[in-house]
This record gives C-alpha cells, structure tokens and sequence, in this order.
C-alpha cells in the first residue's frame, strides 16, 4: 500500500511537538490566504495526535481562524514513514510524542519525517476548513 489517506481534523485536537518560527507563520498564513487553499497535508502521529511534519501550516492555520486542517495520519509502526533529524542529535519517536503531551516542545527543525513514496499533493479549499456554520 502506497497511497495516504487524508482527512480533515479538527486543529484544537492537535498536539505540536516542536517549536515554529513565527515569521515563517506569517508568510504561510499569507499563502494560504491569497491561494486559498490548503496543498499539502500536515503529518500526525495517529494515536497521540502528535504533528509530525507541518507545525507552521498548523499555526498559519490557527492564525487564519480555521477549524479544520487536511492531515495524514500514521504510525511510527509504518514501514513507509521514516524519523531523521535536521541536526546530529537524533530523537526517538517516544521523545517526540512525549514533547507533544507535555507541551515541552522540540527546538524548531529537531526532527525531519519522512514519507516513502512521499504523499502526493492534494487541494483543499480554505472554506472546507472554516468553522462549520449552524
């Protein structure tokens, strides 16, 4: 099986695991915003609800006010799913889920995730992930 299923959830849900640049935020927000779109899923550790990959489209997300982000969930048990790091200092996956219940966050760029084959791109409209009206 290669394909990843994505799924909207709901971003107070979400636990962060690393820290985000909020420049970087910033220019994201104002992405989203002029494509109106959402592109790329985030990447969430499926039992913990821990991001793994995609923090500052999250806090783009939130600062947008949006509810719901596009996400792929997955297990560390995944063959296809690999944890690196962007420095020498190598984490484990229970370290980083451990960071995201704690709210003890990673430094931005501690962990990299990988995907094999990477997940394909999708699109989601900005108003697909807005608060659901009554």
């Amino acid at each position: 099986m290669t394909g990843y299923a994505v799924t909207l959830i709901e971003l107070a849900r979400l636990r962060p695991s690393e820290e985000v640049d909020a420049a970087h935020v910033a220019r994201i927000a104002e992405d989203l915003q002029r494509d109106g779109c959402q592109r790329q899923p985030i990447l969430v550790e499926r039992t913990s609800l821990a991001i793994l990959d995609g923090h500052h489209r999250f806090h783009a997300a939130r600062r947008l006010g949006l509810s719901r982000i596009a996400a792929i969930l997955i297990s560390y048990g995944d063959p296809r799913l690999s944890l690196q790091s962007w420095s020498e200092r190598q984490f484990s996956p229970e370290e980083v889920i451990q960071a995201a219940a704690s709210q003890n966050l990673l430094p931005r760029k501690s962990t990299r995730h990988v995907l094999a084959p990477p997940a394909q791109e999708h699109t989601f409209a900005l108003a697909a992930l807005q608060p659901v009206r009554a």
